[in-house]
């Protein structure tokens, strides 16, 4: 197949899976089935956000492998699942976290960040919840950045090269991103840059996978300690 073919079936992939995603999202059809299957043992919060994690990893990552590895045949390297050049740029694996985590200390003051983050909206936490939100955002991310900045990145540009690769994938990111307000997707686009141009250097979405669960999960966790309406407790008793 060639690689035109490829990138078109990437580009129209990436439309209709995250459709797909936000629909049943909405629905919480996958949040229903924890329900109904959990019944009381966890709280309707914690089902919601599993529930909505698992429909992302879902769409984001399990369906794209099929398509693009069991389906299709893509090898690893050819859409960005392997360590690419991690040692001649190991110290990025250090110096992103250390950079971002600041950052998201920071803006999580701030009373919009606060209104959506953290996701898991329990007012008393434990231990427990903080496990639940970081392994529901590490696994939500790892398929999030396999099929936009390992299938689409590599595979349009392989296509198209450098400047239509990096258009279109700013533009499907900020695009899936609608949803959640005029904010959130005028900043994919800078981010977005940030996360390709790493997927270009080291030949993997290893990089910006990275930078992007650190965000996320500090993000989440200074939310959870800035914001006065959330309480956190060492234990459930």
């Amino acid at each position: 197949m060639g690689e035109i073919t490829l990138a078109f079936i990437s580009i129209v992939s990436v439309i209709i899976l995250f459709v797909l995603y936000h629909i049943l999202s909405g629905k919480r059809s996958i949040a229903d089935v924890i329900k109904k299957y959990a019944g009381s043992q966890f709280s309707e919060e914690s089902i919601e956000f599993t529930g909505e994690k698992s429909t992302g990893i879902l769409f984001t990552g399990i369906l794209p492998f099929i398509i693009f590895v069991l389906i299709l045949g893509m090898h690893h390297e050819k859409i960005g699942l392997t360590p690419g050049r991690f040692t001649e740029y190991w110290y990025l694996y250090l110096l992103l976290p250390a950079v971002t985590v600041p950052i998201s200390f920071y803006i999580s003051k701030s009373p919009n960040i606060q209104k959506r983050s953290p996701q898991l909206r329990i007012k008393n936490w434990v231990p427990g919840h903080l496990l639940l939100t970081a392994a529901g955002w590490i696994i939500y991310i790892f398929g999030y950045e396999f099929l936009f900045r390992g299938v689409l990145w590599f595979l349009v540009y392989g296509a198209f090269g450098f400047w239509p690769a990096l258009i279109i994938n700013i533009f499907l990111y900020s695009l899936v991103h609608l949803p959640q307000g005029k904010l959130m997707t005028a900043g994919a686009i800078p981010i977005g840059l940030i996360f390709c141009f790493l997927s270009h250097l080291t030949g993997s979405f290893f990089p910006s996978f990275l930078i992007h669960t650190s965000m996320s999960v500090s993000t989440e966790f200074s939310s959870l300690y800035h914001n006065p309406e959330f309480h956190f407790q060492s234990s459930a008793s």
